[in-house]
């Protein structure tokens, strides 16, 4: 057993860190339990001003913590011990890098003379993630020699975390036994110095070239995630579009799309009939990432308009398109500045209206024709509590969601969009409920199997979370890729279909999490999902509802919504 000694440097070191944390407003840690780890453990769980989080599998943490991070814009700590409990942080970093979320992944490590001498849970951890990290850090074994830099280098990480763009950073500190010991005195902390909001404008030049650019010609917006960090930011791009006759796509990530005359919801539905051809753009200003439609990006990148990607860090994603230019700059200024010096005397409402028609057609047609799986999200999306989180996986329900989902701007909308992937969704909804938002989170029975481990204490933990899991028994969105049709059905099925047997309410109940088992839903609005949401709302605490669904039919739904569209666009048409 480790000796408790007096004052141990390795003791104060991270209690250092952990004051200073707290000091610039770092407020959560997850912690997954290891021994190595042991003193930065101690010292985030001896401060009352840090919410502690347990999770014992790593990846799940950090997931949870990217959570933290997307819902409340800071940084949460999560912590593991050494060796493969550092890779399992691997997924989440990767995400909170092409996401632009602040993370601190602290990773213990065995000191310099256990390295590479076969030492138990001691894997070569230097820049662990390579390129995905904004800074790693490796100190060394703290002694109280460096203890004048302690506070400078809490500071460094955050700073680096919440730096432009923000991402993740690793701090891996080495630690040598005793792995416990006393607290002694810290070194004295020193003012805290904020850092500016800068915010970033069009220069002249910028605003001439785009101005003459634009003038008179047939503008497009497309909204995709993060082009609007806040209300503000949203009505600044949408005065833009409202003076200048510019219809707006908007993807429910961007925090643009809400109920307003020029903003665009089912593109995707009538981009797929031939009315397409008749609305490509002169000039698209791309604000954001990329919104989830293939259809959308593809028919941009097929457009050869001049293309303006605009992006508060400068990352403008642009697989496919040409672009005219790319500007480091916020939307919510891009847009003031550009409508300031633009000559809106003619709006563009011809070209308005054409888009506003299509968007009243397609949308009266969805509504009609949106059951099964799409509607079970746009229920889900409703009945989100007002002020709450919406957090929903890839694969199919990004797309139900951007496709056939109503506008809801009273709930924050979140999805792992930055590599697309359905790993850590559950537990990325946890974080977000962890920071007190009512959340509700849509997954497919793929992604919730792939994530179970979110399920580990749920129903202990102080949060107000509903997971509904759209059980289609395996992947449903290969149903819609070329594979389907070109294979034998045994192959589809046994390398893309993937079909499983679990029982997901078993699952949950298992964990101690609430849980039912809903049919499928065949009428328009989901009554069923949309009642057992009500009902978990006036309970609270966490909830999984699953919701049975078959892939076969879920094809036939998307095909009767667009088929219904296309049939409403050439009744528009024919007058």
């Amino acid at each position: 057993m480790n000796e408790v000694t007096d004052g141990d440097p390795a003791a104060t070191f991270c209690a250092t860190l952990v004051d200073e944390w707290i000091r610039v407003g770092v407020s959560h840690a997850v912690v997954a339990p290891g021994s190595r780890s042991t003193p930065m453990a101690l010292a985030l769980a001896a401060r009352t001003e840090m919410s502690i989080h347990v999770q014992v599998d790593e990846r799940s943490a950090a997931f949870m913590a990217l959570g933290i991070g997307v819902a409340t814009g800071g940084p949460a700590v999560v912590l593991t011990t050494s060796g493969t409990a550092a890779v399992e942080l691997h997924p989440a970093v990767v995400e909170a890098d092409l996401q632009c979320v602040p993370l601190l992944a602290v990773t213990a490590n065995r000191p310099p003379e256990l390295q590479g001498v076969g030492a138990p849970q001691t894997i070569d951890q230097h820049d662990l993630f390579g390129r995905t990290v904004r800074w790693c850090c490796e100190p060394g074994p703290p002694d109280d020699a460096g203890r004048h830099m302690w506070r400078q280098l809490a500071r460094d990480c955050v700073a680096r975390t919440v730096g432009s763009p923000p991402g993740p950073v690793q701090l891996d500190l080495a630690f040598r036994e005793p792995l416990l010991g006393q607290v002694g005195e810290l070194p004295p902390a020193e003012p805290n110095l904020s850092a500016p909001n800068l915010r970033f404008g069009l220069l002249d030049e910028q605003a001439a070239r785009l101005s003459q650019l634009v003038g008179g010609r047939r503008v497009l917006v497309v909204a995709g995630a993060r082009a609007a960090a806040d209300a503000a930011e949203a009505d600044a791009v949408l005065h833009l579009a409202a003076a200048a006759g510019w219809p707006v796509l908007c993807d429910h990530l961007s925090g643009v799309r809400r109920a307003h005359p020029n903003v665009i919801t089912a593109a995707d539905s009538f981009l797929r009939t031939p009315v397409a051809a008749e609305l490509v753009p002169d000039v698209v200003i791309r604000i954001g990432g990329l919104v989830a439609s293939r259809v959308v990006n593809d028919w941009l990148a097929a457009s050869g308009a001049a293309q303006v990607g605009v992006d508060r860090w400068g990352r403008c994603p642009h697989p496919g398109f040409g672009w005219f230019q790319e500007l480091r700059i916020d939307p919510g200024e891009f847009a003031a500045d550009l409508c300031e010096v633009m000559d809106i005397t003619s709006p563009l409402t011809a070209w308005l209206a054409d888009w506003q028609s299509l968007e009243r057609a397609a949308g009266a047609a969805i509504a009609q024709h949106r059951t099964g799986e799409p509607a079970v999200v746009d229920a889900a999306l409703s009945a989100t509590p007002s002020g709450g989180a919406f957090v929903v996986s890839s694969s199919m329900p990004v797309r139900d969601l951007e496709w056939y989902a109503d506008p809801r701007p009273e709930a924050s909308v979140f999805s792992n969009r930055g590599a697309n992937g359905i790993d850590g969704v559950m537990s990325t909804a946890v974080g977000v409920a962890l920071t007190g938002r009512r959340t509700v989170c849509v997954v497919g029975d793929l992604a919730f199997l792939h994530d179970s481990n979110a399920l580990l204490s749920l129903g202990e933990r102080p949060l107000n979370l509903a997971i509904v899991v759209i059980d289609n028994r395996g992947g449903g969105i290969f149903s819609f890729l070329p594979q389907a049709a070109a294979l034998e059905s045994d192959r589809f099925e046994q390398l893309y279909g993937t079909p499983h047997v679990a029982d997901l309410v078993a699952l949950a109940t298992a964990h101690g999490v609430r849980a039912e088992r809903l049919g499928a839903q065949p009428r328009p609005g989901a009554p069923g999902v949309r009642d057992a949401l009500d009902d978990w709302a006036a309970r609270g605490g966490a909830q999984v509802i699953v919701v049975e669904s078959n892939r076969a039919d879920n094809l036939a739904v998307h095909q009767a919504i667009n088929a219904a569209v296309a049939l409403a666009v050439a009744e528009l048409r024919a007058g």
